[in-house]
């Protein structure tokens, strides 16, 4: 019997943690209507990758489903360089891949446009006496950018039920920041077609169009603005509806779509016979050899994964109960714990550390601290593990068959387009050098099995975790375009180059703005930083390889 999976695939972020919420909402809708028998998430700029899901999904048809607003670099380019389905890459998978155009290009998004118009103003009947923009990015270098904001303007505009309807842009005329030039109403309401909530819909469209002068310190909405009453919607893609667009677009590529609408129904991937590698995983955590403790009647026995420590209770009956807490957390009391049974939930505290901190890297040594999820089946402690660890459970499965295929550095950055095409010419002593600041020193819980080529090995060590790492991950290819920079400024300079690469720790690291401290923490996935950690390891690599 056949079996689909559906993909969504979004943007991510590096820096911006809301830039996956709206992609993760959808994805737990639609999981919960049991319309697929695997939902997964995959992120340019996030784990897991594209290709990582793709490689790892173990259904015989996969639907891949852009979670963009528009056609453009990355829906056309981007995510299928990284799918392997263009530009003459070998798809070397054995399954149907379906990939779609993204969903905000759909013709259903023109009715989620207006449910965010409802919604922002508390009136599902706003029509007359209101005008209503569509705001996009835009941008002069690619004209599809704009076509899907103006395509959902002009729907709007024949239905008629606005008085006036316009295509706005952020880059590209017409322009946002004259909103109440471009209207005659003395009431509009502003929808931008972006996916997520992040810094354009937070502060730079509020400020452009006059909401605000200082967004972080947040505006009124509604709000006058030259004499009109504007109502500000969040970014459309937040919207609930989105779910059901996905579906269209998978469906039109040949999905069979039937709502069950009903969790109780939902097929997902946790039942599915074919994952070997989740059994896989399960038997082995079984095997542990270490018993925590026994008695007459239980024996509890533990096994690590990166930072997580997972337990196995057997009763007498012969029922086994299932605890993942952080590793530091082993030996607390559970009622010091913050308890859960969510799954969801412990995929969203993961992505940040204790101190609240987005963390851009799944595998980085930053896990927070403190709770416990407490599970009598073992597809939810499956699905907490692959979600705080990314597809590293397939990637250790398949190395223990000898399947594990890696994909070198030298691939990675062949692949690469845009403002990372570059990479490719990082030399031998700078990608070791990226590799000390990246991979090396307990910097990532995985264990690096990618090299510079394939015979061509990278002398650094490659660390011990229990999982492979089995590609240069996004991290770490941002982190080379800027790593490259660097080499660029120092062999131009004439002076000396300098930047702080202090010993302190990484909390006392602070941002810098125009070469001043801003006194915040400096991010992760700050790169051009001089206070970022990676950046200021690769500054002393660098310098430890020329003294020696």
């Amino acid at each position: 019997m056949s079996s689909a999976a559906l993909v969504l695939v979004g943007h991510g972020s590096h820096l911006d943690s809301e830039s996956a919420r709206p992609l993760y909402d959808h994805a737990d809708e639609i999981r919960s209507r049991g319309v697929f028998d695997a939902v997964h998430e995959a992120f340019w700029k996030e784990a897991p990758s594209p290709r990582e899901v793709l490689r790892t999904v173990e259904q015989d048809a996969v639907y891949v489903v852009p979670l963009f607003t528009s056609e453009g670099y990355f829906t056309e380019q981007v995510i299928p360089r990284e799918l392997r389905i263009a530009d003459g890459w070998n798809l070397d998978v054995d399954k149907s891949v379906y990939y779609t155009d993204p969903v905000g290009t759909h013709e259903a998004m023109t009715s989620v446009i207006a449910r965010r118009a409802e919604r922002v103003t508390n009136n599902p009947n706003v029509d007359s006496g209101v005008g209503l923009a569509v705001v996009g990015h835009g941008t002069e270098r690619n004209e599809n950018s704009a076509r899907a904001t103006q395509a959902h303007a002009d729907c709007l505009r024949e239905q008629g039920r606005f008085d006036e309807v316009r295509a706005l842009f952020m880059d590209e005329d017409p322009r946002i920041d004259d909103l109440t030039e471009h209207f005659e109403s003395d009431e509009l309401v502003v929808v931008p077609l972006f996916i997520a909530d992040g810094y354009h819909t937070q502060e730079d469209i509020p400020e452009d169009i006059g909401l605000t002068d200082d967004a972080p310190a947040g505006y009124d909405v509604p709000a006058e603005v030259s004499g009109k009453t504007v109502w500000y919607a969040g970014a459309v893609g937040t919207e609930p509806l989105v779910a059901d667009v996905i579906l269209e677009r998978a469906g039109d590529a040949g999905a069979e779509i039937e709502n069950s609408g009903t969790e109780s129904a939902n097929k997902s991937d946790e039942t599915d016979s074919t994952f070997d590698h989740r059994r896989e995983f399960l038997r082995w955590l079984e095997s542990a050899s270490r018993p925590i403790s026994e008695s007459e009647t239980e024996t509890r026995i533990e096994k690590t994964w990166g930072q997580l420590s997972i337990s196995i209770r057997l009763t007498d009956n012969g029922e086994r109960e299932y605890e993942i807490r952080h590793v530091e957390d082993r030996e607390r009391d559970t009622s010091a714990l913050d308890i859960y049974r969510d799954p969801t939930a412990i995929r969203d505290l993961s992505r940040f550390t204790d101190d609240g901190d987005y963390r851009p890297l799944r595998t980085a040594p930053t896990l927070p601290t403190g709770w416990s999820f407490e599970t009598a089946n073992p597809d939810e402690l499956y699905r907490v593990v692959d979600w705080v660890y990314p597809a590293t459970v397939a990637n250790w499965s398949k190395e223990r068959e000898g399947n594990l295929d890696v994909t070198h550095f030298e691939e990675t950055a062949e692949r690469q387009t845009g403002i990372y095409a570059n990479i490719e010419n990082l030399d031998r002593k700078a990608l070791e050098n990226a590799v000390v600041a990246c991979c090396a020193d307990s910097q990532c819980c995985k264990r690096r099995e990618w090299d510079a080529a394939e015979n061509d090995e990278v002398e650094v060590p490659r660390g011990d975790g229990e999982f492979p790492c089995r590609e240069p991950c996004s991290l770490f290819v941002a982190a080379a375009r800027e790593f490259l920079a660097v080499e660029r400024s120092d062999a131009e300079s004439t002076e000396p180059t300098f930047e702080r690469t202090t010993e302190r720790d990484a909390d006392e690291r602070l941002a810098f703005v125009d070469g001043v401290e801003t006194g915040r923490p400096v991010r992760d996935g700050e790169m051009s930083d001089p206070a970022n950690r990676y950046r200021a390891r690769y500054r002393r690599a660098k310098q430890f390889a020329a003294e020696r």
